[in-house]
């Protein structure tokens, strides 16, 4: 059946018969592989995840003490709890290390708040892989043309918008895979709505990642709150005291969000930007480029005199530690990334510790990097997080090397290969998982639309 969303009368209504028509059908082997990759990435973030200490609060005083029906898998830990409390954990992890996939249309990261939603209420209903993976293109669907609208003007209002979106993607998601009909979607939809929240102020803190656990907990609840008959408001998104005018009111709004639905795909065009970094997206494509001029030029941190990273204006906003103290900190600073970059040879999960922070030969390139700003890297879309940068590195010797990254690795225009994925999979798995885990937990990804129970899979992304 092809859902007839586009002549819904409002926009929930288009959103919950867009959810529960979509079939699997829709989705093109070239989906199905990014889908996959998308699974492989945010599973790798929640075990990368699972030993920060924001997961360790979160499930010793929440998780621990709600108790409650133990039906659904705490992953990268030897935990079974409430599914809500199983969404709730496994979302915290996914965005705990700042290693998760970002959409430049929600101008947020959309598998975060979402998958965890999806696993959790797909243990309830014994779901297949082909059932995650329909859900999941759903969700990310909703977030990001719900962006397309409200992302950009969120986030420059102060809200986190992976949380102000997410929780719609995670109650999209949920709603799909348990089954629920158009109508008791649509009400999903607009019990989401009154869970919206997650600002900016903290970024950089522990609680930017528990804005992706409560979003996927929160759309859960409003998904399993909807199947119990629970209603909610059909001008919950668009009416004149709904969401969007809430949030991200504008004047003249012309995005036609039902009619976008599906047409294209977001995980086809524009699609999702993976990280090959555990850091701020906006480190990256300077993090590329000073990788690029170390190992061309042969370049030791001795051998350095400044190093200048040039980013457009309007970038960087989250870029607020320029001196950090702590490894969080060190995620949110040009200076500490490049710094690591240009020492190290590598920013990987390892270089995101007190001691590297603490480390004199970091702290002196810190002091000797500047973040700046050239209208000429402005990207022709002014609304894109994934931001061109150029790096100039004076050298002791009076040379001054310099590149520019355009798109950095990861992006739709410069992806990650399969191996790469395969790559930090393992390298996120290495300290929690054995080895036969992480290969059986590998192997069944690789084949998530074969697999007819999630049940395997969810047991071997646990601790003994």
């Amino acid at each position: 059946m092809k859902p007839n969303f586009k002549a819904a009368n409002s926009l929930s209504k288009a959103i919950g018969s867009f959810v529960s028509g979509i079939e699997f059908g829709a989705l093109s082997p070239s989906d199905l592989s990014m889908l996959k990759f998308g699974v492989m990435d945010c599973l790798a973030c929640v075990i990368a995840g699972a030993r920060e200490p924001v997961t360790q609060i979160v499930l010793n005083r929440l998780v621990a003490e709600h108790g409650g029906h133990q039906r659904a898998t705490v992953l990268a830990h030897s935990v079974q709890s409430s599914a809500l409390d199983a969404a709730l954990a496994n979302g915290v992890m996914a965005h705990a290390c700042d290693f998760d996939d970002v959409s430049d249309p929600m101008c947020g990261h959309p598998t975060a708040p979402a998958l965890p939603a999806i696993l959790a209420a797909g243990e309830l209903a014994e779901s297949s892989g082909r059932d995650v993976l329909l859900a999941y293109a759903a969700a990310i669907e909703v977030m990001t043309k719900l962006g397309r609208v409200a992302g950009y003007e969120l986030y420059q209002s102060g809200w986190h918008a992976t949380a102000a979106l997410g929780v719609f993607g995670a109650a999209a998601g949920a709603s799909k895979i348990l089954g629920l009909d158009a109508e008791r979607t649509t009400n999903a939809i607009g019990i989401a709505a009154s869970r919206v929240a997650g600002i900016r102020a903290n970024i950089g803190t522990m609680v930017k990642p528990m804005h992706c656990g409560f979003a996927a907990r929160d759309g859960l609840e409003a998904a399993l709150l909807a199947a119990a008959g629970a209603t909610a408001s059909l001008d919950a998104l668009e009416g004149s005291n709904g969401f969007l005018n809430t949030y991200a009111s504008q004047r003249g709004r012309v995005v036609d969000v039902a009619s976008l639905l599906g047409n294209p795909f977001d995980i086809r065009e524009p699609g999702i930007v993976f990280k090959k970094y555990p850091a701020c997206l906006d480190t990256h494509s300077a993090i590329d480029a000073i990788l690029e001029l170390r190992n061309s030029h042969g370049i030791q941190p001795e051998h350095v005199k400044y190093i200048r990273c040039v980013l457009a204006p309007g970038v960087g906003g989250d870029l607020a530690y320029h001196a950090p103290q702590m490894p969080m900190e060190g995620k949110f600073s040009m200076e500490f990334c490049s710094a690591v970059a240009l020492s190290r040879g590598r920013v990987s999960l390892a270089e995101f510790s007190q001691e590297v922070v603490d480390d004199p030969a970091i702290r002196r390139l810190i002091g000797i990097s500047k973040l700046d700003f050239d209208p000429e890297l402005t990207s022709q879309d002014p609304r894109s997080f994934c931001a061109a940068a150029r790096v100039e590195i004076s050298l002791h010797d009076g040379r001054v090397v310099k590149t520019t990254v355009h798109h950095m690795r990861g992006h739709p225009k410069n992806p990650m290969s399969e191996s790469e994925f395969v790559s930090k999979f393992k390298d996120c798995a290495n300290a929690v998982l054995d080895p036969d885990r992480t290969d059986r937990a590998l192997a069944m990804i690789e084949q998530l639309d074969q697999l007819s129970d999630l049940r395997p899979l969810m047991l071997a992304l646990v601790t003994e």
